[in-house]
């Protein structure tokens, strides 16, 4: 969790996995739908979004925005804030994306008890996914994982825990809280590099898989190519947990688009995870000596208070946002 800057002037810092995943829509009301009565989350607070992050994230002064935080009953961590612009012009991030298309973030995951219901119910909904549920296994573990999609470019891993025994998480209900967000990325040793050497987060997972001999795979790649063609995957967490970590996903010899412009603000689909620290100056200093640029501010941050931050980019494009809470 902890890192220490070099040098006899710096402080330790400590980042831990991220708090929020962040999500720009244009309907909040279909949202707030779905959060409540098909996640079964609850909202924790819906207001406008301060001027001071409009203004941080580089968007004219004439932008407002709406943001709604919404959480599992009972979590304290994995929350999606809902986020909606006005007076902005918007492109959606990863409009009709293949999963192997890099750039931006992909996806974010819950865990659920009963896939095929949540299957069923979401897809009578107008939702839409990749594959069907597909059962696997990814090192230890033996999951059914669907990816579901929406119009406004929200896609979430739905997974239900086969093997072991999933302990640990009493207040799953109808979707747990988000734990794990994906990134299609095109260069893993950078990627690797930005988040374990720059960023000094720690290892959850690494594999490397090729599908089984039927070719059925959850990302949607034809059956022939998933037998042949190896993905890669690390899973990385500061603490090398599985608690708001981040999953890079490698395609080997297969090349779709690349959505790395298109993931900011105010642009429609997944925007950015939003990482809790202590330190944040250590951290700022950190980067500049890798040559990675900050820009600290304080803003008005719901339901936290006043807080300062700071965004950053990944090698494959996604938006990183640090934050530490004032008192």
């Amino acid at each position: 969790m902890s890192i220490s800057s070099s040098g006899p002037e710096t402080k330790s810092f400590a980042v831990l996995g991220w708090r929020e995943v962040l999500v720009s829509v244009f309907n909040l009301n279909r949202h707030q739908r779905f959060l409540k009565q098909t996640a079964g989350w609850e909202n924790r607070y819906s207001g406008s979004l301060d001027k001071r992050q409009i203004s941080a994230w580089g968007l004219k002064d004439t932008v407002s925005a709406t943001e709604e935080l919404w959480a599992n009953e009972g979590d304290q961590s994995g929350f999606v804030r809902l986020l909606k612009f006005d007076n902005a012009a918007q492109d959606r991030i990863r409009s009709n994306d293949q999963a192997w298309d890099t750039g931006g973030i992909f996806d974010f995951n819950v865990r659920v008890r009963d896939l095929e219901k949540k299957f069923q119910e979401m897809q009578n909904q107008g939702w839409w996914g990749y594959s069907d549920p597909h059962a696997f296994k990814l090192g230890k573990f033996h999951v059914t994982e669907w990816i579901a999609r929406e119009p406004d470019g929200m896609a979430i891993a739905l997974i239900q825990r086969h093997q072991p025994k999933l302990v640990g998480w009493p207040n799953l209900r109808e979707f747990s809280r988000t734990f794990n967000s994906t990134q299609i990325v095109s260069d893993m040793e950078a990627s690797r590099h930005f988040y374990m050497d720059i960023l000094g987060f720690k290892k959850y997972l690494h594999t490397k898989s090729r599908s089984s001999d039927d070719g059925q795979n959850v990302l949607g790649l034809p059956g022939n190519i998933a037998k042949s063609n190896e993905r890669e995957i690390w899973i990385l967490h500061p603490e090398g947990s599985n608690e708001g970590s981040v999953e890079l996903l490698s395609f080997d010899r297969v090349t779709g688009r690349d959505f790395a412009s298109k993931a900011k603000p105010p642009n429609i689909g997944i925007l950015m995870l939003r990482f809790p620290v202590k330190g944040i100056d250590s951290l700022a200093r950190h980067l500049g000596n890798h040559n990675i640029d900050t820009a600290i501010s304080v803003v008005s941050m719901p339901p936290y208070g006043q807080a300062k931050r700071f965004t950053i980019q990944s090698p494959n494009g996604s938006w990183l946002e640090f934050f530490e809470e004032l008192e």
